[in-house]
């Protein structure tokens, strides 16, 4: 027999290890096509136990704050303990947000004389004493922060009605909710005891007796999941959940609602620490500052996206109905479509941004880790090829995501996910993921197949729908966001509806139309300002502190003022329009790591107007970005 020479072995080991090396992969491509789709779910199952990442709740000074316990209020609980429980938690936000906090009985409390704020909560049944205190301390200028069914009974715990809180509040009418599944509070913009909380962010409570005002000003009402205003037991205007004002000599802030009966999630939670802080601000008489929502003052925001998958043509009919309403958007591809058409994935991406929606359009969100890594990693390719850069957000299949799916898409260069968020806000959330972070933004309102489904098939009733959502979420000083898809909107027969929505978003000039990357990276960039208003006796000066790197442009800076000052006269930023008692200063662009410094002079005031400072921060150690949030390492 003929000896096989060692090069011959050597040459066929390597031809057999390359035909096993190709079955293998093509193996893997069948097992990937072929893999079942995971079970269905939407993302908002996961964000609904994930934080967001909002302004640190924390007083700009020190408050001594008195909390109230009503011997009354124990006997209507039946247990002293149960009170105790709710001061507890009154106790413990009070002094997670920086005041000084004294619990006093209702005789203490009217004696006192140090107190600058006043809580009384859940005290249905209310003595003498308290009714004594709260007057007391409004004489002196205080404040009052009331909850609930506060004063309906007398000390005996017979019942009188809501005289003290129809009187306090100005409400032309109270009452409480009918039972719900439910108790959902919308908090709008524009008020000061909602500064730094995204507008037209839920909060979710457990039913319980929550008092309901018929109020002219309404810093909150009761809604529904979807954010639409819910009366009680549908009576038109009967929905404020929340209201402040003047008060005697003093300042009054009512909630119609306690701290216990928030649903235990971290979003509730942050939320709440924010009321409190504002609440506590506003009814102290100091100045509440905060950073305005929206660039350059805008009233809000919109956004329009289109999921260019099934009959990807359609794109090329939305494309020139928006270029010609001059209205740059969002196009979410499926890349492996997009492949096909490349000249008008081109003309996409540059008439607004280029987005993926994976690259094959099947369920991403449940798959294992290294499945969605890959799948990310091979539409960001694809896409970078045909645009030139990687894209920047993803707009997942049927919105099913997982923490995986933030994950895998940062680890792929992504910046920000357009999916469900609970409908827990009509603004974009920042949410940590690992030592990162991540914008979400969120749809609240109706989809193409939504409007659609009702049977309208015209499209000036399907742009009736979308403005009267977009009319609603304006209101709130949020974000809206058209969500629409190749194979319904964009056709020849429907796109006459989106030509009219983008012609309406385009001529209302107090709203800020853009991408979501565009969206995406303003909300990232306002997250890394912090602000604080410090009075003096001619005015107030704003310190505005960059705690990024990136130099953040368009901010403008919201101020009300304390008690009844005297009008402005001058300041070191331009000054946009404002109602009395606000200060709007539309601030240059800060600096990365820096902080400055503007004066608000008021008429009258003799000092020069100085210079805004800049004080950059000393060099240090580079750190993960957000580094400062305290749960990181």
């Amino acid at each position: 027999m003929k000896r096989v020479q060692p090069t011959t072995l050597a040459f066929g080991g390597a031809a057999v290890l390359v035909v096993a090396i190709s079955v293998l992969l093509t193996l893997r491509r069948g097992d990937a096509a072929t893999r079942p789709d995971p079970p269905r779910f939407s993302g908002s199952r996961v964000i609904q136990r994930l934080p967001s990442i909002v302004h640190e709740a924390r007083l700009a000074q020190r408050v001594p704050v008195v909390v109230v316990r009503d011997e009354a209020a124990a006997s209507f609980y039946g247990s002293g303990a149960v009170l105790d429980s709710i001061i507890a938690a009154w106790d413990e936000t009070l002094s997670t947000i920086g005041a000084d906090v004294r619990v006093l009985s209702s005789a203490a409390a009217r004696a006192d004389q140090s107190g600058r704020v006043l809580v009384i909560p859940s005290s249905p049944c209310l003595t003498a004493d308290t009714r004594e205190a709260i007057d007391a301390v409004t004489a002196r200028g205080g404040g009052i922060l009331l909850t609930g069914l506060a004063g309906y009974f007398d000390a005996a715990c017979r019942p009188i009605g809501y005289g003290l809180v129809v009187s306090s509040t100005g409400a032309s009418r109270a009452d409480t909710l009918e039972p719900r599944p439910m108790v959902y509070v919308t908090l709008p913009a524009g008020s000061p005891l909602t500064a730094d909380i995204p507008p037209g962010s839920r909060l979710d409570l457990d039913p319980a007796r929550q008092v309901v005002l018929r109020h002219p000003t309404r810093d909150a009402y009761y809604s529904d999941y979807d954010l639409q205003p819910q009366p009680a037991n549908r009576a038109p205007l009967l929905d404020a959940a929340m209201t402040h004002r003047r008060f005697g000599n003093g300042r009054l802030v009512y909630w119609g609602f306690e701290l216990r009966d928030a649903v235990r999630r971290p979003w509730n939670r942050a939320l709440l620490n924010l009321l409190a802080r504002n609440s506590v601000t506003w009814a102290a008489g100091l100045p509440v500052a905060s950073v305005e929502p929206w660039q350059k003052g805008r009233v809000a925001a919109a956004a329009v996206t289109q999921d260019v998958e099934s009959q990807f043509a359609n794109a090329q009919y939305a494309l020139d109905s928006l270029q010609a309403a001059g209205v740059r958007s969002t196009f979410f591809v499926t890349s492996n479509l997009a492949a096909r058409y490349e000249r008008l994935t081109r003309d996409l991406a540059n008439a607004g941004e280029i987005g993926s929606h994976t690259e094959n359009h099947r369920l991403l969100g449940g798959l294992p880790a290294d499945v969605q890594r890959e799948r990310l990693k091979t539409t960001q390719r694809e896409i970078t090829a045909l645009a030139g850069l990687p894209a920047d957000g993803l707009r997942p299949p049927e919105e099913q995501f997982d923490e995986a799916t933030m994950n895998e898409w940062i680890a792929n260069g992504g910046r920000y996910l357009f999916g469900a968020n609970d409908s827990r806000s009509a603004s974009p959330e920042l949410l940590a993921v690992g030592r990162d972070t991540l914008v979400l933004i969120g749809r609240v309102g109706s989809d193409d197949f939504a409007a659609v489904s009702r049977g309208r098939t015209d499209p000036s009733a399907v742009a009736a729908v979308f403005l009267s959502d977009y009319a609603r979420i304006r209101a709130l000083g949020a974000l809206y966001v058209l969500n629409y898809h190749s194979q319904v909107l964009a056709r020849p027969e429907l796109v006459p509806a989106l030509a009219h929505v983008a012609r309406a978003l385009a001529a209302d000039t107090a709203v800020w139309v853009a991408t979501t990357g565009e969206i995406a990276e303003w909300w990232r960039g306002r997250s890394q300002l912090r602000v604080r208003a410090a009075s003096r006796d001619d005015g107030v000066d704003v310190i505005v502190e960059n705690r990024g790197e990136r130099l953040v442009r368009g901010a403008v800076v919201h101020v009300e003022l304390a008690g009844t000052a005297p009008p402005v006269a001058r300041a070191d930023a331009a000054l946009l329009s404002a109602p009395r008692g606000v200060v709007r200063l539309l601030i240059p662009p800060v600096p990365g790591n820096a902080t400055r410094r503007y004066a608000i002079d008021f008429v009258g005031a003799k000092r020069a107007v100085s210079p805004p400072s800049v004080r950059s921060r000393p060099a240090a150690r580079k750190h993960p970005r957000f580094w400062w949030f305290p749960w990181w390492p």
